[in-house]
């Protein structure tokens, strides 16, 4: 059985049904670019890793990559905002600390080339005047990660693992940068043990009654 009509010819394909094609067809595009930038980015840098050095990289022209990204602020944006996305995919559900949280993501950042080679480069553009875009989706990362922070320290507290006499805020926001130094150091010298820092940490976090003696 086909779809062709009673005359035996095809009826026209729907005015829709073509959109949800080329809307398809864009996203797939889309996904593309995004999986292949870091692999420019790692071998390019960021002062090299133009949209046109992009697009040549991964065989578009450059105004297509133009047309679905804008800038090249944009795509790095939408860059960090996919492997974001796909590290929560990978952990929702998963439970564990929030040095398990802090570990999960290092670990998941360092098996991407080029991933938070990008992310340090992108905050420090975001400091720059002029850059609100980048700043205002670090200002919304960091929050949102602060409170994920939070609320699993919140959980270690009734749990009677993360001390009472802290702000849990605060503490929030010292795992944050804890995990950020340790990284950017990390980035520059690969003897630094970033494992062990946040093991550390979790230590100073835990009540005086509880806590191991470092081994």
């Amino acid at each position: 059985m086909t779809d062709q009509g009673p005359s035996g010819v095809r009826p026209p394909r729907q005015d829709g049904e073509a959109k949800r094609g080329k809307y398809a067809k864009g996203l797939a595009r889309r996904q593309q670019i995004i999986d292949e930038v870091l692999a420019v980015y790692d071998r390019l840098g960021f002062e090299g890793t133009s949209l046109r050095a992009v697009a040549e990289a991964i065989g578009v022209t450059h105004p297509v990559l133009k047309h679905h990204f804008g800038t090249r602020e944009q795509l790095f944006l939408e860059v960090l905002q996919e492997y974001d996305r796909r590290f929560l995919d990978t952990t929702e559900g998963d439970g564990g600390s929030f040095i398990d949280l802090v570990q999960r993501s290092a670990e998941h950042s360092l098996r991407v080339p080029g991933l938070m080679a990008l992310l340090n480069s992108m905050v420090a553009h975001a400091l720059e005047a002029g850059n609100d875009r980048s700043r205002a989706h670090f200002s919304e990362r960091y929050a949102h990660l602060r409170g994920e922070i939070q609320t699993l320290l919140e959980e270690g507290r009734a749990a009677g693992t993360v001390r009472s006499d802290i702000p849990l805020d605060e503490a929030a926001s010292l795992v944050l940068a804890v995990a950020d130094g340790l990284s950017t150091q990390w980035l520059l010298d690969e003897s630094a043990d970033l494992k062990s820092g946040l093991l550390l940490l979790e230590r100073l976090l835990q009540p005086p009654d509880v806590q191991a003696p470092a081994s």
